[in-house]
């Protein structure tokens, strides 16, 4: 969903923490941690602050990203310049980049000669990457694409609209043109009243499933309804609300994604409470259920082959693995040269997981290659990333083509939804790719 929220994405970045390896994370203790690092730094206690991160490193095996540039950061400020900078050397490692000119902790390593091939490195990992091709570029600017599903009888794409709270049907342009063919679909006024988040197609009951969330601090809806959010099953056919389930949480809440199965069970996620919910059974006796929580920011949802866990991307931790039986989550083993947070976009292919991760920089489309069990990720394939990208958000695969909503325009708006001031939406795209 973007924790998208934009709003999510921007305090994700800031949680100190790592991805487990393939065990049981006790998040609670994560979070008890973080605490303690946030009051260590903002002391200044850097002694006590590399403690907690070593923890940190200690407990949870392989450091994400992020926690790799904070452990520099206190290793800076200690003077412990090579550990710094073989922290650093760790984090060019995942073929992400940054600028440690703009962060006062690390710009103490600008004069170190050990930095240069290490910033050459990560400028050379983050090079623009282009197996994908433009499909179609979307006519209406401030769509917003957020979400994308596809049905088969009609052969055509249907994406949620976070600034017109509705759904689009599209379709691929004709040979010799490049706009894709967009018409909206009519909705009751009950399902347009917040910014459409998730939306997902259910070919067993004949459904369209649809996330709205009235995203607190965003503007165009009442401001009493902040913090609310539902999920509706609508007519395919003429888009009239079948059922609706509304979300009864303690604090704000955002169904933002999900996935339908091909028995029909959907499965939601709230990235703002970290729960993971699922609707199974006769259409008109189910619940909204929980089935896992305690997530820092759990995004798209996706069955395993084995059907019996659920891989969910958790934004800033890693891809957790749900077991359906129990709702304990493990998270997915991985090289620690592989990055597997900031992950939005999730969805499996064979033996792959295909991943938009629109928390990196470089903003990114990978392909993460399983084993044949899928309980560890053994390798990546860089599919896009680079300028004509811009802020990707989701993929669907069709008939051996995988296709992803791109340069989407979350980085156009500020926190209330509207765009910045001096900023300008440009056409957000349809991009695609083969599997083969």
């Amino acid at each position: 969903m973007h924790t998208h929220m934009k709003i999510s994405r921007t305090a994700l970045l800031l949680i100190l923490v790592t991805a487990s390896p393939s065990l049981a994370v006790n998040r609670d203790h994560i979070r008890e941690l973080n605490q303690q690092a946030r009051e260590y730094s903002k002391q200044k206690d850097w002694k006590s602050l590399l403690d907690i991160y070593n923890q940190l490193t200690r407990e949870m095996g392989v450091p994400t990203p992020i926690h790799m540039l904070r452990v520099a950061s206190a290793e800076t400020h200690l003077g412990h310049t090579q550990e710094a900078l073989r922290w650093m050397q760790r984090y060019a490692a995942t073929g992400l980049t940054y600028d440690v000119s703009t962060d006062d902790d690390l710009k103490p390593l600008l004069a170190e000669k050990d930095l240069a091939p290490i910033a050459a490195e990560m400028k050379e990992k983050s090079k623009p990457a282009t197996k994908a091709e433009i499909a179609c570029t979307f006519p209406v600017l401030d769509i917003m694409p957020e979400d994308l599903t596809y049905e088969p009888s009609s052969k055509t794409f249907i994406v949620s609209s976070v600034q017109h709270h509705t759904l689009y049907r599209v379709t691929l342009p004709n040979k010799g043109e490049s706009e894709c063919g967009v018409k909206e679909i009519p909705l009751e006024d009950a399902a347009k009243r917040w910014p459409t988040m998730a939306v997902s197609i259910d070919t067993t009951r004949h459904l369209l499933w649809m996330t709205a969330a009235a995203m607190p601090g965003f503007e165009g809806f009442p401001k009493e309804d902040s913090g609310k959010t539902s999920l509706f099953a609508l007519n395919l056919d003429n888009g009239k609300i079948v059922r609706r389930f509304d979300l009864d949480a303690v604090g704000p809440a955002a169904l933002g994604d999900m996935s339908v199965t091909a028995d029909g069970t959907v499965y939601v996620t709230d990235g703002f409470g970290g729960v993971v919910y699922q609707v199974r059974g006769a259409l008109e006796t189910a619940k909204l259920e929980m089935i896992a929580n305690g997530f820092f920011s759990p995004q798209t949802p996706v069955l395993a082959k084995d059907g019996k866990r659920l891989f969910v991307a958790d934004y800033g931790l890693g891809i957790a693995a749900i077991n359906l039986d129990t709702g304990k989550a493990d998270y997915l083993k991985h090289p620690e040269n592989i990055a597997v947070t900031g992950l939005d976009g999730l969805h499996l292919a064979g033996d792959s997981l295909l991943g938009v991760q629109n928390g990196t920089a470089p903003e990114r489309i990978v392909r993460y290659h399983l084993n044949p069990q899928q309980t560890e990720i053994t390798g990546q394939e860089i599919i896009e990333q680079g300028p004509r990208i811009g802020d990707p958000t989701h993929i669907v695969t069709v008939d051996g083509m995988a296709y992803a909503t791109a340069n989407v325009g979350w980085d156009k708006v500020g926190d209330n939804g509207k765009l910045k001031d001096g900023a300008n939406f440009t056409a957000p795209t349809l991009m695609r790719f083969s599997l083969k």
